[in-house]
């Protein structure tokens, strides 16, 4: 199999696990929608508010963040400031990019651990939520999980990077990082 190919693959196993993601991000926020509606239709027509509504948005809002952190940081969609960028070439732009893939994939896999932790103690100790008692150790979890899974992502694009770099194939400085990964 050619470097070519192993990154074609790469890119089009990102992209349909994007799309579950995105899949589960949205129905969380269609969830969310729906209970606003509720919450308003019963708190101002029935004269009955639901119980815990801003308990279940916070958890809902966790689940919502943590499901686009992987997908926005394959495709490079965060926040960055490109006051410097015109001083990189084509390939020293490429080479930087692998440079920042490896640093905040390793501090994602730091963050890891550290939220494992984090989960297992919650777990443990039994916390729930303030109004509704509901465990938070499930929504810990998760939050461990996507973040594993965004530096998965990023090690994937660092991959690409890598692979693109050696076939000499670094584009434009707008493409130099595989963006389009997870498209």
């Amino acid at each position: 199999m050619s470097r070519h190919s192993f990154a074609q693959r790469l890119e089009r196993a990102g992209s349909r696990l994007a799309r579950i993601i995105l899949f589960l991000g949205a129905a969380v926020m269609f969830s969310m929608l729906v209970l606003t509606c509720v919450d308003v239709f019963g708190r101002y027509i029935l004269n009955a508010p639901v119980n815990g509504k801003t308990e279940i948005t916070r958890l809902m809002m966790a689940v919502l963040i943590f499901c686009a952190l992987p997908v926005a940081s394959a495709k490079g969609e965060q926040i960055t400031v490109d006051l410097l960028d015109s001083l990189f070439r084509k390939r020293l732009a490429v080479i930087r990019d692998i440079v920042v893939d490896v640093v905040s994939a390793g501090c994602l896999f730091v963050m890891v651990d550290w939220l494992l932790f984090r989960s297992e103690r919650l777990f443990k100790r039994g916390y729930v939520t303030d109004f509704l008692d509901w465990p938070l150790y499930p929504v810990a979890y998760f939050i461990s999980f996507m973040t594993l899974l965004t530096g998965l992502a990023i090690v994937g694009k660092l991959i690409v990077d890598i692979l693109r770099l050696k076939d000499g194939d670094a584009g434009s400085s707008e493409d130099a990082s595989p963006q389009d990964m997870f498209h």
